[in-house]
């Protein structure tokens, strides 16, 4: 890696959103082909209703963001309402100011500095969030759950972030990059995912015989 930490906010944002680009295309984040649970053909049980197809969309758009959370440890959405329900009970109902829907109904995800290097400082305070919710999801996108397949096979999560950020922020060589420590987080982080998803299949395959 480059030199150890984050040197300034503007490189934990460009890191951000160039994680997001390595998992999937911004063009593909609101279409294309929508997995069912366990991925790869799984089906719904015969008593429980298929969702309409928008549903779906909808679905796999809080599945992306539940998973996407996990893997930079962010801190400043889903899991700080999480924490705050034992204070407020309508806190899931509030608006939020970092994610945004946009006009064609895709979720827009906003980096408030709340992620990757920041957020694999307080592992040990959010976790205990992030990873529960990450569990209780078990329908994701295919183009996603492909990504994170090669990112494990390779185990190059952060030499892929790297290649990116170089080549698309400007500013990287001023900047600096994630130490050894942080990019071995994301790899784990990486893994865990792909052993989740693989659990989400293997349940659903099961419960299809």
């Amino acid at each position: 890696m480059q030199r150890a930490g984050l040197a300034g906010l503007g490189s934990v944002a460009a890191l951000w959103l160039l994680l997001l680009l390595a998992l999937a295309s911004l063009a593909g984040l609101w279409s294309g082909r929508i997995v069912e649970p366990g991925i790869l053909g799984a089906r719904f049980p015969q008593e429980a209703r298929r969702p309409p197809g928008s549903e779906l969309v909808e679905l796999v758009q809080w599945s992306d963001l539940i998973l996407f959370d996990y893997l930079t440890a962010n801190f400043d959405r889903l899991v700080s309402n999480l924490f705050s329900l034992q204070w407020d009970p309508r806190v899931m109902h509030r608006a939020t100011s970092n994610l945004h829907r946009a006009p064609n109904g895709g979720l827009v995800f906003l980096d408030n500095e709340a992620g990757l290097a920041h957020g694999y400082r307080l592992l040990a305070m959010w976790d205990k969030y992030n990873e529960p919710l990450l569990r209780s999801v078990c329908v994701f996108r295919e183009a996603t759950a492909q990504k994170v397949r090669d990112l494990h096979r390779h185990r190059n999560a952060a030499a892929e972030l790297l290649r990116l950020y170089r080549t698309q922020e400007p500013l990287a060589e001023l900047l600096g990059f994630l130490s050894d420590q942080q990019a071995q987080l994301l790899q784990d982080r990486i893994d865990l995912v792909h052993k989740h998803i693989l659990h989400c299949k293997a349940k659903a395959a099961a419960g299809a015989l």
